[in-house]
């Protein structure tokens, strides 16, 4: 049985191992001792950073870039070196390592490349060493022992090290965001109370985002307490992709909402149904506004969709429309509204169960055009049940109005979106 060493890391990021065999020990020594010097960090450096340069395209496409990473491949190597014989391996994340980390988050790079160009020197570091150690040639050496030691090490080496990019990476593109979220609402703002400013000045304060063209508005909005801006804008991504919309303006206006325009050449068409309300979106409400033109057109679809938006229960969930709920939205939400809808179904707003059958089934009878038998298949019953579920309640509504009234629909569908479903008692009642 070989004496394998054994590894783990600590909370601080630490890499232990148990003390090698000693003939692993001597041979580390001796490469740290060759390795560091001038000569040999210089091929190193020269022969890794080719490497990277030659599966990553972008570094090139980056002004600086490659001479940055000669310097982080650099102290990174040298870094490791120093630490590589010890018994106690002390993870540093090396200024090199870290400035490219920053300034790729700040010049749009991607964390995959960072990433490759990671895994490309853990390559190009297990080939060399796998060669070195196949040319051992000492009667005491199981090179199992050896390769181990130095896998183990380098792995957890890279693995730290790219942890910690990540981290860096996310942290500088969090504070880029943060930053033009509060130049794009600062902007946004002056937009929505009306001042004259130049056009030319919006789109380069809103990242190019023109005011020419067709404006749609969306305000997405959740009451989930455990939700944060990762989950309201992995909805907005997620939205964004359903409608197929290109470079939506996103703004953060505080709380849990989250402020969205399109911009397209032609009135934009939404149907609630083109939006799956799954995974993302399953706590999300989305209240849209109508599609209008120019400076004025985004004033007032976000308007709307305000409107729209005010109108709704905090328990409704899905796209709602201001072109679909325009009365709705224009009435409001008080209690002159809520006595004209108590007033309108009379009986039939009884909270029991019954009665909130009978309403889901004129409802849903009104919405598909007074069709008994697209009624009966959307509720999955026979259609003599849906008539006779019209017949009880047109008895609870009396003879002022027929089921088919506008003023019940409106009543109806107010009840639904302000109310979800359950108007309480009148104040003093």
């Amino acid at each position: 049985m070989h004496n394998c060493p054994k590894l783990r890391l600590t909370c601080e990021g630490c890499v232990v191992s148990a003390s090698p065999v000693p003939w692993v020990v001597e041979w580390v020594n001796q490469f740290v001792s060759n390795e560091a010097t001038s000569e040999r960090v210089d091929w190193w450096v020269d022969r890794t950073v080719r490497g990277i340069q030659e599966e990553v395209p972008e570094v090139a496409l980056r002004p600086g870039l490659a001479q940055q990473l000669d310097e982080a491949v650099r102290e990174n190597w040298l870094s490791f070196l120093r630490q590589l014989p010890r018994s106690r391996m002390e993870f540093v994340f090396v200024p090199g390592a870290e400035r490219i980390a920053r300034e790729s988050a700040q010049t749009a790079l991607p964390l995959e490349a960072l990433n490759r160009i990671y895994r490309i020197a853990q390559q190009s570091t297990w080939s060399y060493v796998t060669d070195l150690v196949g040319s051992v040639d000492d009667s005491r050496a199981e090179r199992a022992d050896l390769l181990i030691f130095l896998w183990e090490r380098a792995s957890a080496w890279i693995d730290r090290a790219i942890n910690e990019t990540s981290r860096v990476y996310h942290e500088s593109r969090r504070r880029i965001d943060i930053s033009r979220n509060a130049l794009w609402l600062e902007a946004v703002t002056r937009i929505l109370a009306g001042e004259a400013l130049d056009s030319r000045w919006i789109s380069s304060e809103l990242g190019g985002y023109s005011l020419s063209g067709h404006h749609t508005a969306f305000v997405l909005a959740t009451d989930d307490q455990e939700a944060d801006t990762e989950s309201l804008e992995e909805s907005y991504r997620h939205l964004a992709g359903e409608l197929r919309l290109s470079q939506p303006l996103v703004v953060r206006p505080g709380g849990r909402r989250l402020w969205m325009w399109a911009a397209t050449t032609r009135p934009l068409s939404v149907d609630a149904h083109d939006v799956s309300m799954d995974g993302p979106m399953r706590s999300i409400r989305v209240a849209v506004g109508p599609s209008r033109p120019g400076r004025s057109g985004f004033v007032s679809s976000h308007n709307q969709s305000l409107r729209m938006l005010n109108v709704l229960h905090p328990d409704k969930r899905g796209l709602f429309l201001y072109s679909r709920y325009e009365l709705l939205a224009l009435l409001g939400c008080d209690e002159e509204v809520d006595g004209f809808v108590r007033r309108t179904l009379g009986d039939l707003l009884n909270p029991e169960e019954h009665e909130a059958r009978l309403r889901q089934t004129v409802a849903t009878y009104l919405a598909l055009d007074g069709s008994a038998d697209r009624t009966a298949a959307a509720l999955s019953v026979h259609r003599n049940t849906v008539r006779y579920r019209l017949q009880q309640a047109g008895a609870l509504l009396g003879d002022r109005l027929s089921v088919t009234s506008s003023d019940v629909a409106l009543a109806l569908m107010h009840l639904d979106l302000c109310h979800a479903g359950r108007l309480a008692e009148r104040p003093g009642a």
